[in-house]
């Protein structure tokens, strides 16, 4: 089976991953025969941007029914603005597509967490695959290639992004990475944080969220440095029981690396294996298997709901 994916909001502008996604896809034996943008500007500049980078041609739409009622697909990837996400969730679902949206899954407005119930309940009640691209977890293996085995589960998780953005959307763009991970290290649908403390710095900006993270009986004390970089690649780190990691990036061919002090071992690219996983799983799903339960990517929109609400509470958002 060589699934359809049709790809929403696919133009690589500011952090968007459309070539990338597109990239692994075809390189997963998908295809991906068409795009959507918001403009007839946008839609071209997409088809344009997948020729030049990619080879692939592929028809451009504006209108989301247009695209629906035209193309024979099996999945929609969703790569589109966050606040978009829930809208285009909700046609995927009524038209019996298979889903990989990027995360955040839902973003603006209130009750994020019952959304997410609502919205994972659509794919699952037709027996459709819902994934979140949330890649960090798949740098674990070679975390542990890096360290060693370490203790499971873990009693100290610090991890540390360099987003853009400001304000709200910033824990949108990053905070679904650390709860991956944290739930990848500590699985358990009763995950549930306490004594979230948040704290904001100007120079450099800086945003520092600290939280107890519960699961079964799992206990891990976790800070997550948000750190604003503008100039790419941006930096990044996982810290797990004091075992330290950088990312690295190798221009200009993108090759990662997680490093110490002391070596540094290679990280296949993490989008690549997350965007194998959703392939493979739509085979599965085809083949008559289950799609995977949506349970963790609720509980991840609960707990990022949680950090949503005690930000509010904490930070006077009204300055960069």
């Amino acid at each position: 089976m060589s699934p359809r994916i049709g790809l929403v909001g696919a133009r690589r502008e500011r952090q968007g991953l459309g070539p990338f996604v597109a990239r692994d896809l075809l390189a997963c034996g998908a295809e991906v025969p068409c795009v959507l943008g918001t403009t007839p500007a946008s839609a071209a500049s997409a088809r344009r941007q997948l020729a030049e980078s990619l080879g692939l041609e592929v028809r451009a739409y504006t209108r989301l029914e247009e695209l629906l009622e035209t193309e024979t697909l099996d999945a929609l990837a969703i790569l589109s603005p966050s606040e978009t996400h829930e809208t285009y969730l909700r046609a995927a679902a009524d038209a019996g597509l298979h889903a990989l949206c990027e995360k955040p899954l839902l973003w603006g407005g209130s009750a994020l967490a019952e959304r997410a119930v609502e919205r994972c309940a659509a794919f699952a009640g037709r027996g459709l695959l819902l994934a979140e691209n949330c890649q960090w977890p798949y740098a674990l293996d070679a975390f542990r290639e890096l360290h060693g085995e370490t203790k499971t589960p873990p009693e100290d998780f610090a991890m540390r992004l360099s987003p853009i953005s400001l304000g709200e959307q910033v824990l949108g763009d990053c905070l679904p990475h650390p709860l991956s991970v944290l739930q990848a290290l500590a699985p358990g649908d009763d995950a549930r944080l306490e004594d979230i403390d948040f704290h904001r710095a100007r120079k450099p900006q800086t945003l520092t969220v600290r939280f107890t993270f519960h699961a079964g009986p799992a206990r891990i004390d976790s800070t997550v440095e948000l750190v604003r970089v503008l100039e790419s690649p941006r930096p990044a780190s996982l810290t797990i029981d004091g075992r330290h990691a950088e990312r690295e990036i190798h221009m200009p061919d993108y090759a990662m690396a997680l490093r110490d002090d002391e070596r540094s071992v290679p990280l296949a690219d993490p989008l690549t294996a997350r965007l194998r996983e959703f392939v493979a799983e739509l085979r599965e799903t085809a083949a008559g298997q289950r799609a995977p339960d949506p349970a963790p990517l609720i509980r991840r929109m609960a707990l990022l709901a949680a950090l949503l609400d005690a930000y509010r509470t904490q930070v006077d958002d009204g300055a960069p």
